[in-house]
């Protein structure tokens, strides 16, 4: 498992993907600037995410492989949004991926496929008798 702190960094820093491509993404539709309504658009929609992205690599675990595949995505990302027209949109997909590895890392490990599942009827009919 993964220290805490550089998950939760890690999370932080896809959040910010996302945030720095939606300004860009959005910047590119205004001549002169974005408006305000712009701006408190994107903020209200944006930084709840990298808190929730946060939270996610926090709570998670991360391991070695996962956080250098969100680390890989996030710089990936990071230079997409600067040297491409469609840059924005594909760092927003990488910011997604990036979000992705973090979420599954945070489900419950698999049963083993040899584990039984389900109760046998002569358990459940011992179960009556002792009644």
């Amino acid at each position: 498992m993964l220290n805490k702190n550089l998950a939760t960094a890690l999370g932080a820093l896809t959040g910010l993907l996302g945030l720095v491509a939606m300004i860009r993404l959005a910047s590119g539709a205004f001549s002169h600037g974005m408006s305000i309504f712009a701006w408190v658009a994107i903020l209200s929609a944006m930084l709840p995410w990298i808190v929730y992205v946060a939270w996610r690599g926090r709570r998670g675990n991360l391991r070695r492989r996962g956080a250098l595949a969100v680390l890989l995505l996030d710089l990936v990302g990071c230079v997409l949004v600067w040297l491409f027209v469609l840059g924005p949109v594909l760092a927003l997909a990488c910011s997604l991926a990036a979000f992705v590895v973090i979420w599954v890392s945070d489900w419950p490990p698999r049963q083993l496929i040899g584990e039984e599942r389900f109760v046998r009827i002569e358990e459940l009919r011992r179960a009556d008798d002792s009644y």
